[in-house]
């Protein structure tokens, strides 16, 4: 009964944020080694912080990031052994500065695989050769999976982290 009452405080105390993905940060919206079907980080994380590091990580569409209100990014490869993911996050301090990226870079051969009321999105591009590239936006985060082979498994896969970093994005 305690829990209940407490819940219900909590929801009673929360508002909506106009800005709800302006304050995260997307270094903590990593998964966690192990926390999706044995992968763990490969590599050290490339954390964007500014528009230096952002040219020197994707030098030909920085401009276009920045442009659509780049705040910080985070680049991190992951690994069960026998594949690869690149998981690319930013901060886009908005949902519609996130949307015009996905917009941007929008697949030629999309399928959308989840569209919410709150704006949120996720976007399978089926145009890529042996590999997938999935977007997802949620409260002014963008994120894209890339595999690196083109599986039923291997998309089951990017969509659990694609689940894994949504469900850390708080709808303040």
């Amino acid at each position: 009964m305690r829990i209940l009452l407490l819940i219900l405080l909590l929801l009673l105390n929360c508002e909506k944020s106009s800005n709800p993905g302006a304050a995260v940060d997307p270094a903590e919206l990593l998964p966690y080694d192990n926390d999706i079907s044995s992968y763990t980080k490969k590599g050290s994380t490339s954390i964007l912080s500014d528009a230096a590091s952002i040219y020197n990580a994707i030098d030909g569409a920085a401009e276009k990031y920045i442009d659509l209100g780049f705040i910080e990014g985070v680049f991190q490869k992951y690994s069960n052994s026998s594949t690869d993911l690149d998981v690319s996050i930013f901060n886009h301090g908005s949902n519609e500065n996130a949307l015009r990226v996905l917009d941007e870079f929008y697949p030629s051969s999309p399928e959308i695989l989840l569209s919410t009321e709150e704006g949120g999105m996720m976007v399978l591009d089926h145009g890529l050769i042996g590999r997938y590239s999935l977007h997802y936006v949620k409260a002014g985060i963008y994120t894209r999976i890339d595999t690196n082979e083109k599986t039923d498994i291997i998309l089951s896969t990017a969509k659990q982290f694609c689940y894994n970093i949504g469900n850390k994005i708080l709808l303040e």
